[in-house]
């Protein structure tokens, strides 16, 4: 166990910064046009009132931008100049949009947690028919999203800043639903599959779905907490961690 940021391949190494690229040409005054960078992809807005389909890119643009800005700097390091500057608008836009740094911050960090494809996309479900090897997939890449660097940066910043914004977390965990949930409807539909056949026994004090939580809380959510303190496993233990989390889990559904 190491507490550098990461460990790649047994050897460690420095955590990769945010994705998104935050360096943009100056804002400019209503009436001029603006240029961010998004993605290493230069976009030059053009004056007077932006189409539909130019307001939902700067919406989005804003949003980008405003959480790499957020994760490199940290919430008092980041201004609102930097972030109108960074998605290539007008201060005037952005406080259309947001009233406040305040507004900006927890918009963006319920709109991260939120996307199925952020900072990993989700993989495909695995095979259904194999208990062990589809609970051993869901519990990697339930580790792999906890772990990834940004969102670890995201827990660590929503702690610092939890007394200033003490709903943030509450919001956060409402928004991580729409990733959270499927998943625990897959391990507890998984379950219910293979009790079906008699390959598992679910007691009658106990619900699939409950169960899925427990699961997904010892492969994720423990390993999680441990890295907020910048605590990581190398892979190779991590891996370990996992199956031996699998195996436990399966041996207390087994029937005797």
């Amino acid at each position: 166990m190491t507490t550098e940021p990461s460990a790649v391949g047994g050897v460690l190494a420095a955590a990769p910064g945010p994705a998104a690229t935050t360096t943009s040409a100056a804002a400019s005054p209503t009436g001029s046009a603006a240029t961010s960078v998004t993605g290493g992809r230069r976009r030059t807005r053009r004056g007077g009132r932006p189409t539909r389909q130019e307001a939902a890119q700067l919406d989005q643009d804003v949003r980008e931008q405003a959480l790499a800005l957020f994760l490199e700097h940290g919430y008092e390091g980041t201004s609102m100049d930097a972030i109108a500057q960074a998605a290539g608008t007008t201060k005037a836009s952005l406080y259309a949009r947001f009233p406040s740094k305040e507004a900006v911050f927890v918009a963006v960090f319920t709109w991260a947690v939120g996307r199925a494809d952020w900072p990993t996309a989700e993989p495909d479900p695995p095979d259904l028919d194999d208990l062990a090897g589809a609970l051993t997939a869901i519990a990697q890449a339930a580790a792999r999203r906890a772990l990834d660097p940004a969102m670890v940066k995201v827990s660590r910043i929503a702690i610092a800043q939890a007394q200033r914004f003490p709903d943030l977390a509450r919001q956060m965990q409402a928004a991580s639903t729409g990733v959270r949930w499927p998943r625990r409807r897959l391990v507890a539909d998984l379950l219910r599959r293979h009790a079906a056949t008699g390959a598992i026994v679910i007691n009658e004090e106990d619900d699939p779905e409950s169960l899925a939580d427990l699961f997904l809380g010892m492969v994720s959510a423990a390993p999680a907490r441990l890295a907020s303190y910048g605590i990581y496993r190398y892979p190779a233990e991590q891996e370990r961690y996992t199956q031996a989390a699998v195996r436990l889990f399966l041996r207390s559904l087994r029937p005797d």
